[in-house]
């Protein structure tokens, strides 16, 4: 009683879909990886923070070899005057 009764379509002839086979897309290759950079100037572009600790490396690696050779000879000109005032020592001592 409630559910109702639709009558059957005397016209209707359901057709069958066909539809078109999706084109298979072409696939294209990716474009190639930019090549790495090796050169200096490219390294220094690319994070200019590392380049400014570089030159700070260098800059405390190079001061400190020149001190080590400034106390080297300022070590080696107090010992040179010493060994001389013992050389003149002796030899006044050896000459009475």
């Amino acid at each position: 009683m409630f559910k109702p009764k639709y009558p059957t379509p005397d016209t209707y002839t359901p057709t069958p879909v066909r539809t078109a086979p999706a084109p298979v897309p072409v696939q294209t290759p990716p474009p190639p990886a930019p090549a790495p950079r090796t050169g200096f100037l490219d390294k220094t572009r690319a994070n200019p923070t590392a380049a400014v600790v570089g030159v700070v490396a260098v800059g405390a690696v190079l001061v400190s070899t020149l001190l080590a050779v400034a106390i080297t000879a300022l070590a080696l000109s107090v010992s040179g005057v010493v060994l001389l005032l013992l050389v003149r020592l002796l030899r006044q001592e050896l000459n009475r």
